[in-house]
């Protein structure tokens, strides 16, 4: 296992309280070769600086989301309102990993139009056309990390539009898409921000 899996696994350990870990995994080798736009100057160095705070920002408020949900007082409202805090999160984020992986840009803008269905769309489609990318254009394997921060919050909002009722199940599919999206950062993390 290499140094970079090993770490990513014992972060979900420490801070989610759990073994799951981001779908679509890549090496360190993988993530050194990725292309990336090099940084020129003093404003996009700010552009990361403040996109690492974002980030940053984006996985204290899934741990928040993932407490409210183990410790049983979150309510729907809460969670409705926490999911999207990280989709304007994600947002943001998505405007420096357009600049720094130009080979994502259309993959992204492509995941960005799901907000405009989000109240319509069926938890199968979002699983088939944007976790499993069928209705997004094809992409190299560093693309997908990225996408998941928008993804699975929206993922949220429909798990908590078709059970208002908060059943356990949908609380621990909930807990689930937060936690696998908490792996996803430090992806985002080495290949954005680094």
């Amino acid at each position: 296992m290499s140094k970079f899996l090993f770490f990513l696994v014992i972060f979900n350990l420490v801070f989610t309280g759990s073994s799951v870990y981001a779908s679509g995994t890549m090496t360190e080798d993988e993530i050194k070769n990725v292309n990336r736009v090099d940084i020129k100057n003093e404003e996009e160095r700010q552009q990361l600086s403040i996109t690492a705070g974002l980030l940053a920002n984006y996985e204290i408020a899934a741990k928040k989301l993932v407490a409210g949900l183990d410790d049983g007082a979150v309510k729907l409202n809460d969670i409705n309102k926490q999911a999207k805090e990280l989709l304007a999160l994600s947002e943001k984020i998505f405007d420096t990993a357009r600049f720094r992986l130009p080979q994502c840009d259309e993959y992204l803008a492509k995941t960005l139009e799901l907000k405009n269905i989000l109240q319509n769309i069926s938890l199968d489609t979002l699983e088939k056309d944007y976790h499993h990318d069928g209705a997004l254009p094809k992409a190299p394997g560093e693309c997908y990390h990225t996408k998941d921060l928008f993804v699975h919050p929206v993922t949220v909002l429909i798990l908590t539009r078709d059970d208002p009722s908060l059943n356990e199940s949908t609380k621990t599919s909930i807990n689930a898409e937060v936690t696998e999206v908490l792996a996803h950062t430090e992806y985002v993390r080495q290949l954005v921000i680094y």
